[in-house]
């Protein structure tokens, strides 16, 4: 009777702490993270980093907890953790590997640290539920694919010192309906913005290269204006953007590919006889001058 009270007495959800078993070096690996028992893992010291892999593919996880004595989260530290919720990351982490979160498929919000200057390729790619990234402004780069396929995502302003959008770096984000460039921003990469939800979309003044493909498929995108800065628009540019009706270059850029927009969609506002009109002349986009 006595054991079968304990036994009633045990708490049915148990937390496992990474420093339960000590390791001579500090990198929580794979073997390591084998051990929980629970869905949730809290990583503290002696631990000071999350090594290549360490919970791959391990399903059961839905709650990581680092504490501030890890700094480091090695590339495919959480890939293929479907079931993972939440995660809450050390002040201290000055790095997040590749593909550290990709295919979490149940993660909705993410906050990175302040010491994290870069977000390395395929970082979240394919975390479908992803809601809200909060990225500082001390980031500078955002690597391929970082983003890609992040279809719950609605919002994002990107950080000020940030000059390039890399490949695909937000690809197929259908609900993302708002996007603050920074200024500061030089290029936006090959299909960087690829069958994205925006209806419209700021583009700042420094900006000199929109590359191929970088906004197709944005089918919901009704007008834009090409800021003077830009000096080339690489093919199919905003091609399949069958809602864009309304396009005004007030310059004349040094480069413009072939077929950037649907030609029986759009109309071209340009200055007459300009290297624009003759553009459209060419590709029989309609025109109107300004």
């Amino acid at each position: 009777m006595e054991n079968r009270s304990k036994a009633l007495n045990t708490p049915k959800t148990q937390v496992w702490h990474a420093n339960q078993r000590m390791k001579n070096n500090e990198v929580f690996n794979r073997t390591t993270a084998k051990m929980f028992k629970d869905k949730k893992v809290v990583v503290q010291e002696p631990y000071t980093k999350i090594g290549y892999g360490a919970f791959e593919n391990i399903t059961k996880v839905r709650r990581i907890f680092l504490s501030d004595s890890v700094t480091f989260i090695g590339n495919d530290a959480f890939k293929g953790c479907t079931m993972l919720n939440t995660i809450e990351i050390s002040n201290n982490i000055w790095r997040i590997g590749k593909c550290a979160f990709y295919e979490c498929l149940r993660l909705k919000s993410v906050q990175i640290p302040n010491k994290v200057k870069r977000i390395e390729e395929k970082t979240f790619k394919k975390c479908r539920s992803l809601k809200n990234v909060s990225l500082h402004d001390t980031i500078e780069y955002i690597g391929d694919s970082a983003f890609i396929e992040c279809e719950a995502l609605e919002t994002i302003a990107l950080p000020l010192k940030l000059e390039e959008i890399n490949f695909r770096a937000f690809y197929g984000c259908k609900n993302l309906t708002e996007v603050k460039l920074p200024v500061n921003l030089k290029k936006i990469g090959r299909e960087a913005f690829y069958n994205c939800g925006f209806s419209a979309i700021e583009l700042n003044e420094s900006l000199e290269i929109i590359d191929e493909s970088s906004f197709s498929k944005c089918k919901s995108l009704t007008e834009i204006v090409m800021p003077k800065s830009l000096k080339r628009i690489e093919k199919w540019a905003f091609h399949g953007c069958s809602k864009l009706e309304k396009v005004i270059f007030y310059h004349d850029p040094e480069y413009l590919g072939d077929w950037i927009f649907n030609r029986n969609d759009v109309t071209v506002h340009c200055k007459e006889g300009s290297l624009v009109d003759q553009f459209c002349q060419k590709f029989k986009y309609e025109t109107k001058y300004i």
